[in-house]
């Protein structure tokens, strides 16, 4: 078996745990998607959200939103809960996109897109990864790569989906978003070399 599905096993032992009521599970697993999360976060927000939100807060508030439910997660097949917590991700940002783009369209925020990207950004300070060096290198390469490259790594690498989920997610062929994924870790290895540019 691999590392990968020893993981996700332990993952769905510490959800059980968690729901026959052993609060100290929740640490575990909130330690092993932490950082996984927060990049994904971090590299899904937009510059108008980010001038707004910070990337820890939505962690946060994924993490919560996931443990008042989790009485109610039924593992399906390995990864279920990984994918869970990325839905979860996805729900809110664009729950939060919503928002705030609702608040503008009523005046409330008269910000134009131009002017929210020279607010001052509060997530400057983050991110704060566990594996800060790691995720922290990671989180820059990837910003330097083109935006379908990047959507498609964060697809494969960060929430483990198939080429084929991948694939319908980016609305590509499956060997069109194969080669964008494999011509972006080849950039992506470059780019995390020591001494890259």
């Amino acid at each position: 078996m691999s590392d990968r599905a020893h993981a996700e096993e332990d993952s769905i032992a510490l959800v059980r745990r968690i729901q026959s009521g052993d609060a100290s599970a929740w640490d575990r697993l909130y330690l092993r998607y932490r950082d996984r999360l927060l990049l994904s976060i971090r590299c899904r927000l937009g510059a108008g959200l980010r001038a707004r939100l910070a990337s820890e807060d939505i962690l946060h508030s994924v993490f919560r939103d996931a443990l008042s439910d989790v009485h109610r997660f039924e593992p399906r097949d390995p990864g279920s809960f990984h994918r869970y917590l990325h839905v979860c991700v996805l729900n809110k940002i664009r729950d939060k996109a919503d928002y705030y783009g609702a608040e503008r369209r009523r005046g409330e925020v008269p910000l134009s897109p131009s002017l929210i990207a020279r607010l001052p950004n509060p997530g400057d300070a983050e991110p704060r990864y566990a594996d800060t060096e790691r995720f922290e290198q990671l989180e820059r390469a990837l910003a330097r790569l083109p935006e379908d490259t990047r959507e498609v790594i964060v697809l494969r690498l960060v929430e483990e989906l198939s080429n084929q989920e991948a694939a319908s997610a980016i609305g590509k062929s499956p060997e069109a978003a194969s080669k964008l994924y494999n011509r972006g870790l080849a950039r992506l290895a470059v780019l995390l070399r020591p001494g890259a540019p």
